[in-house]
Order: C-alpha cells, then sequence, then structure tokens
C-alpha cells in the first residue's frame, strides 16, 4: 500500500497544475476570413453578465480530450496532433500544491483534500480550453482532462487512501460541476496493456514514475474503460486506438476530421456562460452545500496560500505580456502592408 501511495505522488508531482481562477470573458470579434476557414456560416453572441463570446453553430473546430494510461504515449501524440490540426494545446504544466508533502506524511489524512484540489486545477484549465474554442474558433486538445480525474480518484478509493464518504463527497462534487460545462466533442483513448505501458515508464527512465507499481498501471486501465462507457452515454465519440506498438497520427488527426460529433446546444452553453461570468459563480460550482473533515482546506498555511497567489500573478502577467507582444507584431505587419 505504502509503495502503491509514493508512486502516485511521484506521479502527481508531474501531472499536478494550478491555474488562476477564471476572470471575465474579453469579447473576441472572429473576422470573416477566419469564419470561413473554420466554416462558420453563421453565428450566434451568447452574453451573460460580463461574459460575451460567439458561439459557433457550424464550426468544424471541436475541443479533444487525449486519454490513456500512464506511459502509453499521450504526450507525444497531442503535439503530434495539435500541430497537424492547428489545435491549441493545453498540457498539465508542474506548480506547488499546498498538500503534495502533508500527503507524504499522512496519506490517509490528505487523499482526498490532494485529490480535490487537482480536481478544480483540472475543471478551471477546461473552462479555459472552452473559453478558447467559443472567443476565437479554434480548436482545442487538451493532454488529460477533469473528465479523466475520477479515474484516480476510483484508483484512490479502491486502495483505501480516500474513505467511503469522501468518495461519496468527490462524485457528488465532480458530478455537480461537469454539469457546469459542456461535454468534449471528441474523447481519444489510446490503448496500451498495463505491462507494455510499465516497460515504457522504466524505458523512459523518469525519476519520479521509477515507483509506480503494475498493480497501479492496472486498476487506472480498469477504472478508464468504466470511463469510456459513461463518456459515450453523455453523447461523447469516443475513438480508440491500440497504441501497443504505437500508431500513427496521421490516421487519428484523419478520423478526427471526419467524426461528425455532436453540437453543444445553446442552453448548455448559456449555462456554461453562466458559471464563468464570476469567481462567485464558478467558487459555487467548485463546492458543495456541506463538507466533511476529510475533505476540509483548513490546514493550508498563510504563507502556502500566497505563494499561489504570487505564482497566479505571475502568470497572469506573462499572459499580458505575450498578448501585447502579438498585438505589437500585427501592428507592425500592417504598417509594412501599407506602405507597400
Amino acid at each position: 500500500m505504502c509503495g502503491i501511495l509514493l508512486a502516485m505522488l511521484r506521479y502527481f508531482q508531474r501531472e499536478l497544475f494550478f491555474y488562476s481562477s477564471v476572470s471575465a470573458i474579453r469579447k473576441v470579434r472572429v473576422s470573416k476570413s477566419r469564419k470561413k476557414m473554420i466554416g462558420l456560416a453563421r453565428s450566434q453572441v451568447c452574453r451573460y453578465s460580463s461574459v460575451n463570446f460567439t458561439m459557433q453553430s457550424s464550426s468544424t473546430a471541436k475541443l479533444i480530450i487525449l486519454e490513456g494510461n500512464i506511459g502509453v504515449g499521450k504526450t507525444t501524440l497531442a503535439c503530434q496532433l495539435a500541430r497537424k490540426l492547428d489545435y491549441k494545446l493545453f498540457l498539465e504544466p508542474t506548480t506547488k500544491n499546498p498538500y503534495l508533502a502533508k500527503f507524504y506524511e499522512d496519506p490517509k489524512r490528505y487523499a482526498l483534500k490532494l485529490q480535490l484540489w487537482i480536481f478544480r486545477q483540472r475543471f478551471r484549465m477546461y473552462i479555459k480550453a472552452a473559453k478558447h474554442l467559443l472567443e476565437t474558433g479554434q480548436g482545442v486538445l487538451l493532454d488529460r482532462s477533469v473528465f479523466s480525474d475520477c479515474v484516480f480518484a476510483d484508483v484512490n478509493f479502491q486502495e483505501g487512501s480516500i474513505s467511503e464518504e469522501g468518495y461519496q463527497y468527490y462524485n457528488e462534487l465532480k458530478t455537480k460541476a461537469l454539469r457546469a460545462v459542456p461535454v468534449p466533442h471528441i474523447l481519444i483513448y489510446i490503448d496500451a496493456s498495463p505491462e507494455t505501458c510499465n516497460e515504457r515508464i522504466h524505458g523512459r527512465g523518469r525519476d519520479f514514475e521509477g515507483g509506480i507499481p503494475l498493480a497501479y498501471l492496472r486498476g487506472l486501465d480498469k477504472a478508464y474503460k468504466n470511463m469510456l462507457n459513461e463518456m459515450r452515454s453523455h453523447d461523447c465519440k469516443v475513438l480508440v486506438y491500440d497504441w501497443s506498438d504505437f500508431g500513427y497520427q496521421h490516421e487519428v488527426s484523419k478520423d478526427v476530421k471526419n467524426t461528425d460529433s455532436m453540437k453543444w446546444q445553446q442552453d448548455t452553453l448559456t449555462r456554461f456562460a453562466e458559471v464563468i461570468s464570476d469567481k462567485s459563480r464558478l467558487n459555487q460550482v467548485l463546492n458543495l452545500d456541506y463538507t466533511i473533515p476529510e475533505a476540509e482546506f483548513t490546514d493550508v498555511t498563510d504563507e502556502e496560500c500566497d505563494t499561489l497567489q504570487a505564482e497566479e500573478h505571475r502568470g497572469h502577467k506573462l499572459e499580458t505580456a505575450r498578448k501585447i507582444v502579438k498585438q505589437m507584431k500585427q501592428i507592425k505587419e500592417s504598417v509594412i502592408v501599407t506602405s507597400e
């Protein structure tokens, strides 16, 4: 048991991320040429409070999540697909987690806190990706997502690190939160046996993955198969590929282009806009009306909170700087064209 928990922690050191809370969406105009390129015959505008984004009624762009066991080769394929499809790629960057060190010290006390923290960050990442699609018309691809977070929670529960009460609490929160966001258009699942994934993990020689036991990979494999059935029940197109000997990204990208996925309905997008219109509404979605001791976040120190807020501020400043540089390049290009 301890070996499995420590292996999980080594893996989570890479997988965990923190993204800033969602602020009000700024209106983004989609040019006529851009509309033509992504197949927008017409568009609708959804307005809720300070939210204002274009809802593509006939766009070919999609929100895709790429899933698979640890070591199967997700990130490599994700980068290839994003380039091939001209999609914006959303990876899970590493950042400081206030519960990581505490989990090492007392796994049973902090397992659910850690899982809830991860879930909330993945939820914010998913919102960021969906916003990008709706604002710009460019497709998005996520390397793992909030919809597969339950896979890790299931294994944590089965291994005994999350109690039955805590597991029920997690599932209630997951159900509430996922109702507030549109379902992915496509889920790509690349499949290889736990034994194959285990060999690849040892072959790539990452220190933080070295202690992941085969039993843990088998648990994830089983939980993933259950998750795929659940996603199919929500009208998400699920594409499964045998990745035992790896595969060909051009075949996957071709299937994505030729797959007719469900359209996001206006009531779904209106509900989504309501959630992201301000931070308080988002916080309501990410919390239940009650709590349990196992899920309480009261033991995070002020210093740890300050660190996370500082990281959020730096991330916001970096994003703003990138936007300014992009605008300056556009202005420079327009000046050159005018002078010619």
